[in-house]
């Protein structure tokens, strides 16, 4: 218990109402779970404001049910009780402010890497993140990372981290997938996966200073890189071949010959256009 944050503890408590039904280290992270909140990423903003940050740098909390879950673009997430991963990474040192995207990258790739460790059958070519961050397994969505960041002036002030999988609970709408069926996703296959990731973020985000190294291990993993794909900007329709993500986090398009680059958030994602067949 000797390592364990247990300022960040009581600071963590008093946001979410109540004390949590588990704590424990996981490397450097202090490890938080209720059964039960509205948004982990609310309650650790809420937690953010009413003390210093970085009393809760390293902090991380996970609930077995979200009733007020949300992904991008206040989307509502929703996940089934003690079957899908809701979990949130605060982080207030050593953020790359020269660089910001390579948090999204680092915690991208900590991600599908974490699944990889914990969930060796998951694993492989069909794991892939979309972007910005979203988690594809054999083409659909499988999860999301949602990040909420707080500047004070040119100062990166801290990150909230939301990750939220569909393990073993029935997937949410069509395009959607779970990454196991519900009868694997066991009480003890849940806490493997949230330590895994912890570890992975925790290798992944010493490597934020290396922007480079990070972008270029994102396109190995990055879903529809070099196809035709559909977008959608201001209600209109994107057709184009995605080329590349840039270091500012842009995806870069070819569009009848011609590059143009949208930011996160820009333009939506329609689909992949069909593949012509070979001749």
């Amino acid at each position: 218990m000797e390592d364990l944050n247990t300022e960040g503890v009581e600071h963590l408590t008093r946001a979410m109402g109540r004390p949590p039904s588990s704590v424990e280290s996981v490397g450097p992270w202090t490890l938080l779970g209720w059964h039960r909140t509205d948004s982990t990423n609310t309650r650790a903003l809420q937690a953010l404001g009413s003390t210093d940050r970085h009393v809760l740098d390293h902090m991380a909390v996970f609930a077995g049910l979200q009733t007020d879950g949300r992904g991008q673009q206040q989307r509502p997430w929703s996940q089934q009780e003690g079957l899908d991963l809701a979990m949130t990474l605060i982080l207030s040192r050593r953020l790359p402010s020269h660089a910001p995207f390579a948090l999204n990258l680092a915690i991208s790739l900590a991600v599908i890497e974490g699944i990889e460790d914990a969930l060796p059958n998951v694993g492989g070519a069909a794991l892939e993140i979309k972007w910005p961050n979203d988690i594809m397994w054999h083409g659909l969505k499988a999860g999301g990372i949602l990040i909420e960041n707080s500047w004070r002036g040119r100062d990166w002030s801290s990150a909230v981290i939301g990750v939220g999988l569909n393990v073993g609970g029935t997937p949410p709408y069509p395009n959607a997938t779970r990454l196991l069926d519900g009868a694997a996703a066991s009480d003890e296959v849940m806490a493997q996966l949230r330590a895994s990731i912890l570890d992975r973020a925790d290798a992944r985000l010493s490597e934020a200073n290396h922007p480079a190294s990070l972008l270029r291990q994102y396109h190995e993993r990055l879903h529809g890189w070099g196809r035709a794909q559909r977008w959608q900007l201001d209600g209109a329709p994107v057709r184009g071949v995605l080329e590349s993500i840039d270091i500012e986090g842009r995806l870069c398009v070819s569009v009848d010959g011609r590059q143009q680059c949208f930011s996160p958030g820009e333009v939506g994602w329609l689909g992949m256009e069909p593949e012509r067949p070979s001749n």
